[in-house]
């Protein structure tokens, strides 16, 4: 979880507050040692209380991303959410404003599901770490929300894939033929792509479609050579018809 500069904040804390330095020093290391400790309730009351009393919004920043790791911390992501955007509205070009992106990004990917269930959440995370991606580019989370961004498309990949079996099975083929064409066009080089031609071609061939059965096995047996026996098996089948 972040940690904000100790020194920053006592300098920032001793300078802007109502009441004696020392005291308002003594409040901040207190909130500190209850969030190490992981009481984040009582932290983020003692945060509160200190951003209550610093008149200088310019150091309001650092005490907002505090309160909201104490919501991610006791895994509330929704308020987290809500706390790490009103950061972002008030500091958009602060040196933390990818941090808090970032946290964004990591609260909806901690709240995600397995692929049988509505994708909307995970096209709510990709966009969030695109956005990271996008807006802070060089970012010390670049490399971690390239990684998210590239586990989102897998799994929304693997979900179409899901539901285009699915109709394979009910013998849906026109159905099955619309998700598995989607994944080809949309999530190429991902590890559902190799099955999705197969079936594809499959799908193709059940709705006597033989030309583009035929096409789409030669492409999963040029970009799958694994897969090139059985497109081969597939094609001369199709031809024997």
């Amino acid at each position: 979880m972040k940690k904000i500069p100790i020194i920053v904040l006592f300098v920032a804390l001793a300078s802007c507050a109502k009441e004696p330095p020392f005291e308002a020093v003594s409040k901040f290391k207190d909130a500190e040692e209850k969030m190490y400790k992981h009481r984040y309730e009582d932290a983020r009351k003692a945060y509160q209380e200190i951003q209550e009393k610093a008149p200088d919004r310019s150091y309001d920043a650092d005490i907002m991303l505090r309160i909201a790791d104490t919501y991610y911390g006791e895994e509330k992501y929704s308020e987290a959410i809500v706390e790490y955007q009103g950061f972002l509205n008030f500091h958009p070009v602060h040196r933390d404003a990818s941090y808090a992106q970032y946290q964004i990004g990591m609260c909806n990917y901690n709240e995600l599901t397995t692929i049988d269930r509505d994708p909307g959440q995970v096209r709510t995370t990709k966009t969030e770490f695109q956005k990271l991606l996008d807006k802070y580019p060089g970012s010390p989370y670049e490399q971690e929300a390239k990684k998210y961004v590239s586990i989102c498309t897998e799994h929304l990949a693997s979900y179409e894939l899901y539901v285009g079996r699915f109709y394979f099975r009910k013998e849906a083929f026109k159905a099955a033929i619309g998700r598995f064409s989607k994944l080809v066009k949309e999530f190429p080089g991902t590890p559902a792509e190799k099955e999705a031609l197969y079936y594809l071609g499959r799908s193709y061939a059940e709705r006597g479609d033989r030309d583009q059965a035929v096409s789409t096995f030669e492409t999963l047996a040029a970009k799958y050579p694994t897969m090139a026996a059985d497109a081969r098996s597939e094609i001369t089948k199709i031809r024997a018809q």
